[in-house]
């Protein structure tokens, strides 16, 4: 045999001894090194739940599913640095001393419902980029998440934290879901948040986090007008009870979140066919675009604006002579109303495309912002102008009235409204 031949199957000899240590010392294949416990094996089970007296696997790299549902770990869990490029199945494990996942990655699903940590576990700058299901979960040591990154759905709802978890430096990327019957507690004040994050309530909550970040916060869909009543009232009594402008934004959350919701003690989905509830869903519907259902009453100076462009063009293409006209005369008009139209529309030959525009805004924002209609409009324009006029007057009427009457208590109108009113 060459001598090229020999060297190359004794390199292939050591690289398969190598590969054979490595996956004993660290190994990736079901039972993972673990010894199955058939004393805990029920007969629902699909397999005999694992024992682990040693559990290495650091920076091991799980290429399918990483099983290890029901195991229990006597000794520490080493999985920092691990790759789990399929589902990472940690359902109902039990980890009797420290876990550390720190810096791990799981592409796909970490599947850590009902798993009990009963010491000091960490996910350190850990990479989340699928789900990651923690519904149920127990923790009674210290829960590290610093650093780590959520990139996809998170699921706390119903976890038992016995300290408070630590989310310093986190990134919440999508939905992050909270909450249960007894109460849970978390600190977002350090955790970075991304336009796209949301905080959804499912269950009473006690949330530490900035002002400006209550924004991220939502309410489930699916929960009843009374347990959102309730999620938000202990929200607000445990977490901003000296915060009146967390207070005013929390019920616009809720305000927003039941707008088209029955107040009963359970759900009900509105079905498309329930025609009697049209009228409350469209009146609601456009309470919340034109004014944040109260809470944001200046939403209606962008409507104004429109309002007072479009009818200003409408005006341009269909009357602006009458209107050029009026304009002009409507400070020296001595003579009956019919000889003032003539003579001002007569007048109007000299005034430019430009000038004209400016003319037809300006009479469109008079005629919105008017509390009064002069009589003289009504005299000098015809009887289809005076239709689109005295429409655009009662439009602007109307936008006044929703403007004083519509807004929430400790909105920036309300309060300016208290300075002159009292």
């Amino acid at each position: 045999m060459p001598i090229r031949w020999n060297k190359f199957l004794i390199v292939l000899f050591l690289l398969a001894v190598n590969v054979s240590f490595s996956q004993e010392n660290n190994p990736t294949v079901y039972p993972y090194g673990g010894v199955p416990d058939s004393s805990r094996f029920k007969d629902w089970m699909e397999r005999i739940p694992l024992n682990f007296k040693k559990a290495y696997f650091r920076n091991a790299q799980f290429d399918s599913l990483a099983d290890f549902r029901k195991a229990k770990f006597d000794s520490r869990a080493d999985l920092d640095g691990a790759k789990f490029y399929g589902r990472a199945d940690f359902e109902k494990a039990q980890f009797h001393s420290q876990a550390g996942f720190a810096l791990a990655k799981f592409d796909s699903l970490a599947d850590f419902r009902v798993a009990q940590f009963h010491s000091w576990v960490y996910f350190v700058g850990t990479q989340f980029a699928g789900r990651a299901d923690f519904l149920a979960a127990q923790f009674a040591g210290r829960a590290d998440f610093t650093r780590a990154n959520f990139d996809s759905r998170a699921d706390f709802r119903g976890t038992q934290f016995d300290s408070l978890p630590d989310f310093e430096r986190a990134h919440i990327e999508s939905e992050f879901f909270v909450g249960s019957r007894e109460g849970q507690k978390f600190d977002f004040n350090r955790s970075i948040f991304s336009k796209q994050s949301k905080i959804i309530l499912c269950e009473l909550a006690e949330i530490n986090i900035q002002t400006e970040k209550i924004k991220h916060i939502f309410l489930l869909d699916t929960l009843s007008y009374n347990l959102k009543r309730l999620i938000i009232e202990n929200l607000k009594d445990k977490s901003f009870k000296e915060n009146s402008k967390a207070q005013f934004e929390l019920e616009y959350i809720f305000d927003k979140s039941t707008m088209y919701q029955e107040k009963r003690d359970e759900y009900i989905k509105n079905k498309w066919y329930q025609i009697w509830k049209y009228p409350k869903w469209f009146l609601n519907t456009l309470y919340y675009i034109t004014m944040g259902l109260g809470y944001r009453p200046f939403r209606l100076a962008w409507w104004v604006l429109g309002f007072i462009i479009s009818f200003g063009i409408f005006y341009f293409f269909k009357m602006r002579d009458s209107i050029n006209g009026y304009i002009l005369k409507k400070f020296e008009m001595k003579e009956s109303s019919g000889t003032k139209r003539k003579k001002a529309v007569d007048e109007v030959s000299t005034i430019s495309r430009t000038e004209s525009l400016m003319n037809c805004l300006y009479f469109s924002s008079m005629l919105l912002f008017s509390f009064r209609l002069k009589g003289e409009i009504l005299t000098f324009f015809n009887l289809k102008e005076k239709r689109f006029i005295v429409g655009e007057y009662l439009l602007g009427l109307l936008i006044y009235i929703a403007f004083l009457t519509l807004a929430k208590s400790g909105s920036i109108l309300h309060n300016l409204r208290s300075l002159f009113v009292g």
